[in-house]
């Protein structure tokens, strides 16, 4: 049997993470990675992949103390199950697939409340008097990922509706047809409907702000992360971005900072109302009036964005400071 590694990071497929391997000096102790495929719940193993002083190893080890949840979505059985073997505040990021319904209702209620564009749960027989009272919406998946199945509604007419997606617009002709065509594209109870926000363009672009919240060594909410995704203004999402930049690059420093405040209340808001998150990546709009608007929460961020950016510091933040809250919970919650 292999020793009891201190910290593990649990991964939808076990890989070697070469950041960590290349700057293992910076770890303090060792790392385990595994799979869901890699425990052994009879045996009470664990096969995975073991990184100590910048050299991997595969092998058999013992359950670890903490555990880093990196799976999307997570495992929830897999989850539950580890939790009986390490202890439930042992684990973070217990939820990575994030339904933003719920996210909103939580931000909702929260400081950060008048932050959010209006939002409701997408019934297509109300469409009519959402367009009419907002006159253009971004209907989106509650569970979706990446952009995936989002589409912007554009009242131009009484009776003519502008349904756009990724590179692709289509009019809906009367009231009494374009509900039931909407209905099949987004069911009800599965989408959102949201007031859209519009972007200032310059120069034939538009920008997003993703900040990176994560916990750090003394289990508080830091800002570790932060980033621009810059795309064509006739984009409906910025997903499709022509260049990733350094915030400070498209917004001040003054907006920074109050993004950083959002964030921060936004991220202790749904930690208390969900519980077992880590990380989380907030993603904002301005609007023409230069105000703030929370458009995404991502439970599992991507970090491979914040490489583009080329701020070692800040990719040094990003791949460490989750390890430095799993030495804190090591600390304060004594784990045997």
């Amino acid at each position: 049997m292999g020793p009891r590694i201190d910290r593990a990071l649990l991964m939808n497929t076990v890989q070697t993470v070469p950041y960590y391997s290349d700057h293992w000096r910076e770890l303090a102790g060792e790392l385990l990675f595994f799979d869901p495929r890699g425990i052994d719940w009879e045996r009470d193993r664990i096969h995975g992949l073991q990184l100590r002083r910048g050299v991997w190893r595969r092998g058999e080890f013992a359950f670890p103390r903490t555990i880093y949840n990196r799976c999307f979505p997570e495992p929830r059985a897999v989850l539950a199950r580890l939790k009986e073997r390490v202890g439930e505040g042992n684990i973070f990021n217990l939820r990575t697939q994030l339904d933003k319904w719920e996210v909103y209702q939580l931000l909702r209620a929260s400081p950060v409340g008048g932050s959010l564009p209006t939002t409701y749960l997408f019934d297509p027989t109300e469409l009519p008097q959402l367009l009419a009272e907002h006159r253009s919406l971004i209907l989106k998946p509650r569970r979706g990922h990446g952009g995936a199945g989002v589409f912007r509604l554009t009242l131009l007419e009484p009776e003519l509706v502008l349904a756009s997606s990724q590179g692709l617009s289509l009019p809906l002709w009367g009231e009494a047809v374009y509900p039931a065509l909407l209905a099949a594209a987004a069911p009800q109870g599965v989408y959102l409907a949201q007031a859209y926000i519009d972007t200032p363009v310059k120069g034939g672009l538009k920008f997003d702000v993703r900040l990176l919240l994560q916990k750090d060594g003394e289990g508080k909410w830091q800002k570790t992360g932060e980033l621009s995704r810059v795309a064509p203004a006739g984009r409906l999402l910025t997903n499709g971005y022509l260049a990733v930049l350094p915030a400070q690059e498209v917004v001040s420093g003054e907006i920074l900072e109050q993004l950083a405040a959002l964030s921060r209340l936004a991220a202790q808001a749904l930690d208390q109302g969900m519980g077992g998150l880590g990380e989380l990546g907030i993603d904002f709009l301005l609007d023409r009036e230069g105000r703030p608007w929370i458009l995404e929460v991502n439970g599992k961020p991507d970090k491979g964005l914040f490489w583009k950016v080329g701020d070692g510091q800040m990719l040094k933040s990003v791949y460490l400071t989750p390890l430095h809250y799993q030495e804190y919970l090591l600390e304060s919650r004594q784990v045997p």
